[in-house]
């Protein structure tokens, strides 16, 4: 009689677990987009391998649903934000991190409520503009096939908190701030370059570039003498920083040409991010044609050969 009561105790005491697995899917949803924006996402990290988790306790039977993305999570949310916030010209492209995307169910009274997580930060470059763990409830009758639906409403409900917000700050590594619009350049970001062999083989140039997407330029120039023609390719959406640029180069006009690969960079001075500033390129060059005029100051070798390639001067 008393092992007979001390399992029912045991029976009556804990709940019944049970599991279910499901697979979820955000390709049929959308963020509605608005027309104020000045960002479209580029890239989409995870920190972490993130699942899905919801648990629900009703009366004394506790289930378990473990639910995972069809195509992954950085796929999916890549693909609604894609959907959502399509690129258009002269917008920035951020960078979403997700730390954490996860649920939670429970029975209160006579409502269901499911609590969705999403932990993320929105940067540009290695600068974070914006990270918050937004934590939101919602009630009601939920069915599995809910659960997408909520988790886009969250996604939606951060973005918009990150959009909308006046004053909006950047949070930077040395915990000072900055307003967005010092980063943010809302001018052109095609560059006009004059100095020592820019523009081709030249003691003096000019080179121009035309930014035809964050990363990519497409560039010309000529002076005394020679010209020039290539693509540059950038760290950052900005007019500063870092670039690497290819390009088609002549000197005296059929004297000396060759193809160049070199590490640039340009740096405003003072606070005038994105105007008149230094500018700089280095790499290698490979020497295609050489008149005899420049054979006898190389050495009187003979094409193709590769030499160093530079460029100095200042930009705007």
């Amino acid at each position: 009689m008393k092992c007979v009561i001390t399992l029912s105790f045991l029976l009556f005491s804990f709940p019944i677990l049970s599991q279910d697995n499901f697979i979820i899917s955000l390709e049929n949803l959308k963020i509605s987009d608005f027309s104020s924006r000045n960002f479209y996402f580029d890239k989409i990290f995870e920190n972490n391998e993130i699942k899905i988790i919801g648990y629900s306790k009703l009366d004394r039977i506790s289930k378990v649903k473990i639910l995972s993305f069809k195509n992954g999570v950085r796929n999916e949310i890549n693909d609604l934000l894609a959907r959502s916030f399509p690129e258009k010209e002269g917008q920035l492209g951020l960078q979403l991190v997700i730390e954490e995307l996860s649920s939670f169910e429970e029975a209160r009274y006579s409502k269901d409520v499911v609590t969705i997580i999403f932990h993320a930060q929105i940067s540009i470059a290695d600068t974070i503009l914006y990270s918050n763990k937004l934590q939101t409830e919602y009630e009601g009758d939920f069915s599995d096939e809910n659960y997408a639906e909520l988790i886009v409403k969250t996604i939606k409900e951060f973005i918009y908190d990150f959009a909308l917000v006046p004053d909006q700050q950047i949070i930077k590594e040395d915990n000072k701030s900055m307003d967005i619009e010092d980063l943010v350049e809302t001018g052109s970001r095609n560059v006009v370059a004059v100095g020592y062999q820019i523009g081709g083989y030249t003691l003096i140039g000019f080179n121009y570039e035309i930014r035809v997407s964050d990363n990519i330029g497409v560039h010309f120039g000529a002076g005394y003498r020679g010209y020039t023609a290539g693509v540059k390719v950038h760290w950052k959406p900005t007019k500063d920083g870092g670039f690497i640029n290819i390009s088609y180069k002549d000197g005296g006009f059929g004297l000396i040409n060759g193809w160049a690969v070199e590490y640039g960079s340009r740096k405003a001075f003072g606070q005038n991010k994105g105007t008149f500033g230094f500018h700089y390129q280095v790499g290698l060059a490979l020497i295609t044609n050489l008149s005899l005029e420049y054979r006898k100051a190389f050495g009187g070798v003979e094409p193709p050969f590769p030499t160093i390639s530079l460029g100095l001067g200042f930009s705007w």
